[in-house]
């Protein structure tokens, strides 16, 4: 019974550690993402069990990071959820390079409206591939319908394909423009893009996509 009671002991200490360990790895990991232009600090969990084995081998097996506020070139990602697999982490630590990612950005509509450089616009979901822009300053108004499509691996395209009586002119770029995602990490690509009620969601996938130094 000695030996039981020593041995219960000694793995309530040992999973009492794990746990501290992948606490404080959580939120350091949290912070440097911050750190790196995000609005808030975001959530990230990092699963599998025992944590120190991983730390060990410098490898972990999954990281899921949730995040928001966060600039992608010419727009504002409202909110970013990403899932790494397969990290394998830097002899120094600077460095970590994940086998496998997937995950969305979604872009607001009204971040998609500042991109018109025109004022009155507003833009609203209108199907799975399509959004409304509707134009109510002054003489100008009505609403256009448009495509929005995924631009090659790192970008989105928004093109009107009915302007619904608004003079293109009116629309500014967005009667047809690319918005390229250039601070998306070496690796990381665009699958593709769906029409929410939230805003546009952006696919994202990526092979041996690398952060840090």
């Amino acid at each position: 019974m000695i030996v039981v009671a020593v041995l219960v002991a000694v793995l309530a200490v040992l999973l009492i550690a794990d746990r501290v360990a992948v606490g404080y790895a959580e939120d350091r990991l949290a912070a440097r993402i911050e750190d790196r232009g995000f609005a808030a600090k975001p959530q990230v969990t990092i699963a599998g069990f025992p944590f120190l084995t991983q730390v060990a081998a410098r490898r972990v097996n999954k990281v899921v990071i949730s995040a928001a506020g966060k600039k992608l070139g010419p727009v504002e990602v409202k909110r970013l959820d990403v899932t790494l697999y397969g990290i394998r982490v830097s002899a120094g630590g600077n460095t970590s390079t994940a086998s496998r990612l997937s995950g969305t950005a979604q872009v607001g509509f009204a971040g998609l409206a500042g991109v018109a450089g025109m004022p009155g616009l507003t833009v609203s979901a209108d199907g799975p591939d399509r959004v409304k822009i509707t134009a109510g300053l002054g003489p100008v108004t009505g609403t256009a319908t448009a495509r929005v499509t995924r631009a090659g691996p790192g970008g989105i395209r928004i093109a009107v394909i009915s302007a619904g009586g608004i003079p293109v002119a009116a629309l500014g770029s967005l009667r047809d423009v690319t918005l390229p995602l250039p601070d998306l990490p070496l690796g990381m690509t665009v699958e593709g893009v769906s029409v929410t009620g939230q805003g546009v969601l952006v696919h994202l996938a990526g092979q041996n996509v690398r952060f840090g130094g």
